[in-house]
């Protein structure tokens, strides 16, 4: 069957053997390792961009700074830019049949939110993202709640886009993949709720959770976390506006740290008497730690020093707990084939915010040791770009320490630490450290004052 590919077929070969693997988790497995494949035989959009995605997990490391170098400049790979433009044409095309079915753009949208974040092109990437959102939120049955998410029935046959059946494919595997990508492009700065409807966590719901699957509290986390995100985005902006938090923004604050301990609860009760396999317990790590980075950053949003995290000193070992048996895990072999990247954001940010916010000196050095076991990019969270700003805050924060206890003062503190998200050619970038003290403060054109440092050659 593979012949029916002409002379590309070795990086499809090679996406299936070598890339797949390392862009698949036990979440999302079945969509890199079945259904692109099964729909490429099918469908000449998905068939080009999984070729075009092959092409760059066989030529590229997976680094920001790689993939800026290649592709930052005018000259463009003739294989990768054929098949991607292909991709797009047969899209536009199939777009206007009377046969046409949402999976086929969605599947493909995917793949080029994949090839973009391979590229490190950030506008791009999260315009696709956004648009499969939208196109996701228009679909019947989108608002069922998580529970309601079956496991995946596609039949083997890779003959047909028939044989997949729409509504089942959407709402049970794409929709989720979307939902736990919105973090990354609202983490990026992107307003994805200005063209989605993002519904408020509905807190009896939260309490009533009886997991039945790691999958099952999987869903709900990612709901939980793009929720909370939206919650510390709208109160820092406050914050940073110099604005009085409201009535309503305390018990909004109040009712989402209710909702996240809720589905912690639940998650427990689920790991109670059971068995699990290896596999479960690493997602579970995975979860333990998103949770509590999103936990302790809700908790202490609106705390400008930021000084009051020190309670949480266990929760971020715990973190860095759970983060060294997920790298414990994992092949940190520094050659592989394919690129040392991941669609799925899962160590990174975690280990970042340990770094950033909690101010016991072991501690965030424990972070960063391992960021730099990590050899892998998540998404547009590079590793070499967050260990050099990281250890820029830690340099910054103890310039001025408590005689005592070694620790950074409140008014060396930091309240944000902002990576721009554009790289230059030559691996270069710009970072904006506020420090606490200047929240509020403006520039004479009206922004937010801050200091910006250049890292790169």
């Amino acid at each position: 069957m593979l012949s029916n590919f002409g002379s590309s077929v070795r990086y499809l070969e090679f996406y299936h053997q070598f890339a797949r693997p390392v862009l698949s988790s036990g979440f999302d497995a079945e969509f890199w390792s079945r259904i692109t494949i099964q729909l490429a035989f099918a469908e000449p959009s998905v068939r080009h961009a999984l070729i075009a995605l092959g092409y760059l997990q066989s030529t590229e490391t997976g680094t920001l700074r790689d993939a800026r170098a290649k592709y930052g400049g005018h000259s463009e790979s003739g294989t990768l830019m054929y098949h991607y433009n292909k991709s797009v044409r047969y899209l536009i095309e199939r777009m206007n049949e009377v046969t046409y079915t949402p999976e086929v753009g969605l599947v493909t949208c995917l793949l080029f939110v994949c090839i973009e974040f391979l590229r490190g092109n950030y506008h791009t990437a999260f315009t696709h993202l956004t648009k499969g959102l939208k196109l996701v939120s228009e679909q019947p049955g989108h608002s069922r709640p998580a529970s309601s998410c079956s496991s995946l029935s596609v039949t083997s046959h890779p003959s047909a886009t028939s044989n997949i059946h729409s509504s089942t494919l959407v709402n049970d595997e794409l929709r989720p993949i979307f939902i736990r990508s919105m973090a990354a492009a609202m983490m990026y700065g992107v307003n994805v709720d200005a063209s989605i409807d993002i519904p408020p966590p509905s807190l009896d719901s939260y309490r009533n959770l009886r997991f039945e699957s790691v999958r099952e509290a999987q869903l709900h986390s990612y709901e939980l976390r793009n929720q909370s995100t939206l919650v510390i985005r709208d109160l820092s902006r406050k914050i940073l506006a110099q604005q009085t938090l409201t009535v309503d923004d305390l018990a909004r604050h109040s009712y989402m740290l209710d909702c996240q301990r809720a589905w912690l609860q639940a998650l427990h009760m689920f790991r109670k008497g059971r068995h699990l396999s290896s596999a479960d317990e690493l997602a579970i790590s995975v979860l333990i730690m998103h949770y509590h980075t999103s936990h302790i950053w809700t908790t202490y949003v609106a705390d400008v020093d930021q000084m009051a995290v020190d309670k949480h000193i266990e929760d971020f070992q715990d973190i860095l707990r759970h983060g060294k048996l997920v790298l414990d895990s994992m092949d940190l072999a520094a050659t592989r084939p394919a690129a040392n990247f991941t669609f799925e954001i899962c160590l990174i940010p975690a280990l970042y915010f340990v770094g950033l916010r909690c101010r016991c000196p072991r501690t965030r050095r424990e972070a960063v040791t391992l960021l730099e076991r990590s050899k892998r990019r998540e998404g547009m969270w590079d590793v070499e770009q967050h260990v050099l700003v990281l250890k820029r805050v830690i340099e910054m924060e103890e310039e001025e320490v408590d005689p005592v206890t070694g620790w950074p003062v409140a008014r060396v503190r930091l309240w944000s630490s902002v990576i721009e998200s554009h790289m230059g050619a030559t691996g270069g970038f710009w970072a904006n450290f506020l420090p606490s003290g200047w929240v509020g403060q403006k520039t004479p054109d009206g922004k937010q004052r801050v200091l910006r440092q250049y890292f790169g050659p």
